[in-house]
């Protein structure tokens, strides 16, 4: 795992999010509801500094410019 054993449950967390979109695109419309959408907007708001932070340490030659 590249951020480690502390982010196993939030990479749980979005590939449950995959399922659920897979499920949304190819069999049932509708299954994933605003609610399901704003709880994963929160949660790449609080993982996108920490990813970031990976980067930076990691491959900084991937960082967005700016």
């Amino acid at each position: 795992m590249i951020l480690g054993d502390a982010y196993r449950e939030d990479a749980a967390y979005l590939d449950t999010c995959r399922m659920k979109r897979n499920t949304v695109e190819y069999d049932t419309a509708g299954a994933a509801t605003e609610a399901d959408a704003n709880e994963l907007l929160a949660f790449a708001r609080k993982l996108l500094p920490v990813v970031l932070d990976w980067l930076k340490k990691n491959h900084p030659g991937l960082l967005p410019p700016g």
